[in-house]
Formats: C-alpha cells, sequence, structure tokens
C-alpha cells in the first residue's frame, strides 16, 4: 500500500457513513480520498445497494493504493453510533486523526493537507483545537457560506479569508478529529441518532475548554437539506416529513441540554416555532408532516431517544440523510 506522508506522520482515517448511497457519487468520493488518505472505514447502515458498495470498495483502483474496511450493519443504527464505530475501528488500525463525511462529499485537491496544516498552526498558537473543518460553498451558485458564530441569541456570519476562525460548531462532513480528542471530549452522541450530533459534540467540547475552528485551506462543497426556499429573504432548508421528526425531537434534547448555551437555546425555541408554522403552510402533505413535527416535540419532552418509534407512513424509514 502506498503510504502518504504528512507533517508529524499523521496517518489519517476517512470515516464515512453510508445509507442507499447514489453509486456514481460515492465512486467520485472514494476517489477524491485515495490520495489524501492513507485509509478507509465505511459504516453502512443497511443500505439495499450493499453489494454495490463492497464491490467498489473491492476496485483494483482503490484496493491497490489503500487499505479500506467495511463495517456492515443489520439495521440502521443512526448516524451517531455509525461514526462511533468507525472511529474506534480507526483508533484500533493506529489512526492518529479521524475525517468525518457524509456519503455525498467530495474532496478538492490539497483538502486533507490544508485541515492539517491549520491544526498544526492552531495548536503551534496554543489553541485547544477539538476539531477543525473546512469553508464550505454551494456547487450549483459557487456561493461560499459563511461561518457562523453565535453572540447571546444573535449570529455573526463572518466571511473566511486567510486564517482558521473558531466557530460555535461545525457540520461534522469534513471535520478532521485527532483521535486522543475522544478521550476528553468523548464520543458522539448515538441517542440523538441523526441531526444535532455534530451541534451537540461542539458544544460539548467548548464546555470543556476546547475550540472548533473552521479554515478556509479546505473547501468542500455542501447542500443543506432537500431543497432551499427562501421566505421573507431568508433561505430555509426543507426537510422530509420523518427528518423533521428528529429535527423538533432533537431541538428539544439541546434545549434541556445544560452544555448548550442560552443564547442557543432561545434561537431554537423561535425558529422551531417558526419553521414549524412555514412548512405547516407551504408542505404538500400537511397531515404527515404534522403527525411527524408534533410526535417529535412530544416526545422530546418526554426523553425519547434513538430511532422514531413511529411510522405513519409505510414507505418512509430512518435514514442517515432525508
Amino acid at each position: 500500500m502506498i503510504k502518504k506522508t504528512y507533517m508529524n506522520s499523521h496517518l489519517i482515517c476517512a470515516v464515512i457513513v453510508t445509507f442507499n448511497p447514489d453509486l456514481d457519487l460515492f465512486l467520485r468520493q472514494l476517489m477524491s480520498l485515495v490520495k489524501q488518505v492513507d485509509l478507509i472505514v465505511v459504516v453502512d447502515n443497511d443500505s439495499k445497494n450493499i453489494d454495490q458498495i463492497e464491490l467498489l470498495l473491492n476496485s483494483d483502483n482503490l484496493k491497490d493504493i489503500l487499505d479500506s474496511y467495511l463495517l456492515k450493519n443489520a439495521s440502521n443504527v443512526g448516524l451517531g453510533k455509525a461514526q462511533n464505530d468507525g472511529i474506534k475501528l480507526a483508533i484500533s488500525k493506529s489512526a492518529t486523526h479521524v475525517l468525518l463525511f457524509d456519503q455525498d462529499s467530495v474532496l478538492n485537491e490539497g483538502f486533507v493537507d490544508g485541515l492539517i496544516a491549520s491544526e498544526i498552526s492552531l495548536r503551534k498558537g496554543g489553541f485547544k483545537v477539538a476539531a477543525v473543518g473546512p469553508t464550505y460553498y454551494n456547487e450549483l451558485t459557487g456561493e461560499i457560506y459563511p461561518i457562523t458564530k453565535y453572540i447571546g441569541p444573535f449570529i455573526e456570519r463572518i466571511q473566511p479569508e486567510d486564517d482558521p476562525i473558531q466557530a460555535t460548531f461545525l457540520i461534522a462532513s469534513g471535520c478532521l478529529i485527532s483521535v486522543d480528542i475522544f478521550d476528553k471530549v468523548g464520543y458522539m452522541n448515538e441517542d440523538l441518532f441523526i441531526d444535532y450530533i455534530d451541534v451537540e459534540w461542539s458544544f460539548r467540547a467548548k464546555s470543556l475548554g476546547y475550540g472548533v475552528y473552521a479554515t478556509p485551506l479546505a473547501k468542500m462543497s455542501h447542500t443543506i437539506g432537500d431543497n432551499r426556499i427562501s421566505i421573507f429573504g431568508r433561505t430555509i432548508s426543507v426537510h422530509s416529513p420523518l427528518r423533521r421528526y428528529y429535527l423538533f425531537r432533537n431541538s428539544i434534547y439541546m434545549v434541556k441540554n445544560p452544555s448548550i448555551s442560552i443564547g442557543y437555546k432561545i434561537r431554537e425555541v423561535v425558529f422551531n416555532t417558526l419553521r414549524f408554522i412555514v412548512f405547516l403552510v407551504l408542505s404538500n402533505d400537511r397531515g404527515m408532516y404534522f403527525k411527524y413535527s408534533f410526535s417529535g416535540f412530544k416526545d422530546g419532552f418526554k426523553g425519547v431517544v434513538g430511532r422514531c418509534p413511529h411510522n405513519f407512513n409505510s414507505n418512509i424509514i430512518g435514514a442517515n440523510k432525508g
């Protein structure tokens, strides 16, 4: 196998969680990783196309270049547990860092080097670093998304320029995390199943004195939600009814969580109330949207965690992205 060499002899493992991925896009992702990481761990949450996923991982143009491992779950165990299983396997293979990815994240050239260089620079500067993530852009429009910092209940949006910027939280996909941090901050919260996992982990790290940083030295395309709509000049994400269950339920979890800032909690209460009203008006399936959203609110207050226990529509199943 070809061994990549980085500053300070880093050994980088990409951890990818899959659930019925688009195979062409997944192949693009794998090929973008080949020259940038040392090994790949794929954790699959019971995909229907698992055989094709396995074939791609065992293809000659991948296996002759670097090691890859596939963990196959017999059911959808959720994003948090899948990430944790992948992280633990990476650690068992002597990885010094993990890179977390969604199944549709494709890297630009020099992506990993940019993350590593930023982490080294921050640590040399005396900063306690929990994670370093990229800046994101819209592949369709080229728009660079600003880095957000919460100041009480308000948001400061900072356009990245040259140096890493401390963010309130990072999106998990594309995050570089040194494996020693998991001993200090802990692993991903499996109770949440999906949504808010990266936010909760970032706040937990901050409560322990660590920061999460976004760097302009690494850029990655990213699309939020099923699609985006504009309401009164603000662009908001549209998700499926089932995904809204997790968003509403886990929002209540965040509000009840003592490590989350008061300002963030205020925004969660205000904006989730507004989102509920807006999407109830705009949804093409108001009944299904209401059932899942209301159940999410109710289960959040009751302390229900894990996979959604409701099945109002037999065609809807739990997902990692949805």
